[in-house]
């Protein structure tokens, strides 16, 4: 009953930080699409009217999509019953989310060869669980049980959809900002342009800076969440299968695994995944998608 109790606490902070988080990126996206209006159009009034509306539509689209656009990003197919490795995964699914007292999710199947998996979805309704083709080879039943649960937990902890519609909206307050920061670099010093930041160098000044800022603090941000909550996926997931050493040990097969032929899909999604594909897991720096995987095993082992 307590841990119940704890984990429903988690679900409500996971689900106000969501809030929280989904307002900070909205607003540092209106920002980078306003000062990117500001010097398209000469009034401010203008340039605020141009950055909600495309705000919320791609928000709004981002939303709607973002499983389809993780799936395709991520080259994943639904999971082959007729294949014995993933049926056992299929299986293996339906049996954590009994214990997680969830829905099934639907089951999806990465190509490649390394030990990886990952959840997305708006809703524990709709929810996917993806596993590589090189996980369901390499891992033992256990070590795979683990993975899942750790999954599974992303989906019971409400982060999924936090996690996927995120991605989209960092990725676009990036890429927002560079063409505004090369366009104010390039242009500030014409009369054109100063009439385009409203005759006001200050301003021009503020758009230069917060074209620098928000993509670094909205991934800073971002990524923050994120660590923190793979360690409560990790302990979430090793209280579901009731085998701490199941995860830990899958967590040292993937810090030792080398993929062969690359890594397949996009750095756009990496931080969905339980490790990040394309970074060497001994790296950790504010930069990483993901905790110091020594410290998970760690954490897991002293369960």
């Amino acid at each position: 009953m307590k841990r119940d109790m704890l984990v429903e606490d988690h679900i409500r902070k996971n689900k106000r930080d969501t809030v929280l988080i989904c307002t900070l990126m909205a607003l540092l996206f209106i920002g980078v699409v306003f000062f990117f209006g500001l010097f398209l159009f000469d009034d401010p009034f203008i340039a605020f009217l141009f950055a909600v509306p495309i705000a919320i539509v791609y928000v709004l689209v981002t939303y709607s999509f973002s499983v389809q656009s993780v799936l395709a990003a991520s080259k994943a197919r639904p999971a082959n019953p007729n294949i014995r490795e993933e049926k056992l995964l299929i299986y293996k699914v339906e049996e954590m989310a009994i214990a997680a007292g969830l829905p099934t999710p639907k089951v999806y199947v990465q190509d490649s060869d390394y030990i990886n998996a990952f959840a997305t979805g708006k809703k524990p309704e709709d929810s996917v669980i993806c596993a590589t083709t090189g996980a369901l080879r390499k891992l033992r039943i256990d070590e795979l049980e683990g993975v899942i649960g750790h999954e599974m937990s992303h989906i019971k902890n409400r982060d999924i959809l936090v996690s996927t519609v995120t991605i989209g909206v960092v990725g676009a307050i990036a890429i927002i900002a560079e063409l505004l920061f090369y366009s104010l670099l390039w242009g500030g010093g014409s009369s054109r342009n100063n009439r385009r930041s409203g005759g006001n160098p200050i301003l021009l000044l503020i758009g230069i800076l917060f074209a620098v800022l928000a993509p670094i603090f909205a991934r800073l941000t971002y990524l923050a969440i994120s660590r923190r909550r793979e360690y409560l996926a990790d302990a979430d997931g090793a209280y579901l299968t009731r085998n701490p050493n199941g995860l830990a040990n899958a967590l040292e097969r993937i810090k030792n695994d080398i993929p062969r032929g690359g890594v397949q899909g996009s750095k756009m999604i990496a931080p969905l995944y339980i490790a990040n594909p394309f970074k060497s897991q001994s790296l950790d720096s504010i930069w990483s998608t993901h905790p110091p995987i020594d410290e998970r095993i760690r954490r897991l082992r002293s369960m």
